[in-house]
């Protein structure tokens, strides 16, 4: 049976939980909170009222949000943690627990990349990424679950890609890695539903983040192009953090960030020939 849906439709009852409208005084925890996209929803999520617990590996970049966080007159704490670790993230439920006795809500927006095609990539740089990128969101969702299905309401947020809804050529794993967490995402929308836990997937396009510096390139060069590229065509995180809010409150199965990714959105539904032949042709002009 096929279901039809809108963009900005919210699903409720069996099709996604209710709608989360005020988020005073809920407890709120961020992966990747150090920096980006990250650091600018803990900071929108502690002006609506919520307390946060910050997770990220950059122990600077998170002491620095965490103070902001402080300025606006919220609760956090700060957790040191490397997302593909299982043991650490089982720590980090545990320390959020200790801390904030609750949780509301689960950011899971951690996430690296590695360029260069796929026959380039070690075994290491698979492990790495999908470690990052894909067991990192399994554990955000599957170790915090137990907690948000004590609230009357509460939501999670899996911060995916336009990589998740088009192949992306040189970002394979990347690009692997974020197929699966919208498909985690979409079918734990239906299963959660029933314990009133929503779910939105995030597809950002391009975003001024760290993730380049960040990321593992084959081709330094290409590194130094993509910086230059996120750093003026990149939209700024703040307006990720913005939509993110409102995907809480309204529970929105999923919102797209920037032009770029509404437009390899349509493409692919409408046109999913034309869009692959179109992807292939890009690929070839800029490995010539």
């Amino acid at each position: 049976m096929s279901i039809l849906y809108s963009e900005k439709q919210s699903f409720r009852g069996e099709m996604g939980g209710e709608n989360m409208k005020n988020l005073i005084n809920k407890v709120a925890v961020v992966t990747g909170g150090g920096s980006g996209i990250g650091k600018s929803t803990a900071i929108a999520l502690a002006n609506e009222g919520c307390d946060l617990a910050l997770a990220d590996i950059n122990e600077e970049g998170m002491k620095e949000t965490a103070e902001e966080i402080e300025k606006i007159g919220r609760k956090v704490s700060q957790h040191k943690i490397n997302v593909a670790d299982k043991l650490d993230m089982q720590r980090l439920v545990d320390e959020v627990i200790e801390s904030h006795e609750h949780v509301h809500i689960v950011v899971n927006n951690a996430g690296i990349t590695v360029s260069g095609d796929f026959i380039e990539q070690t075994m290491e740089d698979i492990e790495w990424i999908l470690g990052i990128n894909l067991w990192g969101v399994i554990y955000g969702c599957k170790l915090f679950i137990p907690y948000l299905q004590k609230e009357e309401e509460s939501h999670i947020v899996n911060i995916c890609s336009s990589s998740g809804i088009m192949p992306t050529p040189r970002l394979s794993t990347y690009t692997t890695s974020k197929f699966a967490v919208r498909g985690l995402s979409e079918t734990l929308r239906i299963e959660l539903a029933q314990f009133n836990i929503g779910v939105t997937t995030v597809h950002p396009g391009v975003i001024k983040t760290n993730i380049p510096h960040a990321s593992r390139f084959k081709d330094m060069e290409r590194q130094k192009q993509s910086i230059e590229m996120f750093e003026k065509r990149g939209h700024p995180p703040e307006s990720v953090a913005n939509k993110i809010i409102k995907a809480i409150k309204n529970n929105s199965h999923r919102i797209l960030i920037g032009p770029e990714a509404y437009i390899i959105d349509i493409l692919k539904r409408v046109f999913p020939v034309l869009s692959d032949k179109l992807i292939a042709m890009a690929y070839k002009k800029a490995m010539s």
